[in-house]
């Protein structure tokens, strides 16, 4: 098959919506190989995601989901999910805690407190709260027996 010939199969192939990685085992060719034959033929590659779903993960996003939460009940890759806040520049900071709150989670877990009383009155996550009482190397998990 002609060079020329070759590049239009995979051109027709691509637009009847086969994949990248169909048209290289079928061609018994690397997907870099047919990627790169799309890119220069000026190909528009289509997004993995249908646009509703890009809408939704968005409108989530909006009403303050998490991009966790939004993963879980959308049944996406984190990853995606967060490509796509990051895309739309939705992605919330992360919260730095102060001295000073790191401070309080000492004293409160050390008097007592229990986790889930800490994260609430900082408004912060239990996670949180876990992950700096271990960089403390005070936590201790409860154990049921």
């Amino acid at each position: 098959m002609q060079e020329e010939e070759l590049k239009e199969k995979i051109k027709k192939m691509y637009e009847d919506g086969k994949t990248i990685r169909e048209i290289a085992k079928e061609l018994n060719m690397s997907y870099s190989k047919v990627r790169k034959i799309l890119i220069l033929e000026g190909v528009q590659f289509r997004g993995k995601l249908k646009q509703e779903l890009v809408n939704k993960v968005i409108e989530l996003a909006k009403q303050g989901y998490s991009a966790n939460k939004i993963s879980k009940e959308m049944r996406l890759n984190s990853n995606t999910v967060l490509r796509i806040l990051r895309k739309n520049n939705l992605v919330k900071a992360k919260r730095k805690l102060s001295k000073e709150d790191i401070e309080k989670i000492k004293l409160m877990y050390e008097s007592g407190s229990s986790i889930y009383k800490i994260a609430k009155e900082l408004k912060i996550s239990t996670n949180l709260v876990v992950y700096h009482l271990k960089k403390l190397n005070i936590y201790k998990p409860q154990t049921y027996s």
